[in-house]
């Protein structure tokens, strides 16, 4: 799962360099300069990247629980 994630997260940063080459070098990519497509997909690329991060850490947070003893119980009603 983690090695899935990170992949993901590699793309994602491809994405955005991709992105980044429309808006600011398009002829680098033999395109006609179109801002408006580059812009959205940075934000959309950031954004699943972003996501993605946070997935990673929940799983990686669930790893280290399980290693220690398990998930801490939050019993609040419990003296």
């Amino acid at each position: 799962m983690i090695i899935l994630l990170n992949m993901g997260r590699l793309l994602m940063a491809a994405w955005i360099v991709y992105g980044l080459l429309i808006i600011f070098a398009p002829s680098i990519l033999h395109r006609q300069p179109d801002q408006t497509s580059g812009i959205v997909q940075v934000i959309v690329a950031y954004a699943l990247g972003y996501l993605m991060d946070r997935a990673l850490s929940v799983v990686r947070r669930r790893r280290a629980a399980l290693s220690v003893g398990g998930p801490p119980s939050n019993d609040a009603g419990s003296i």
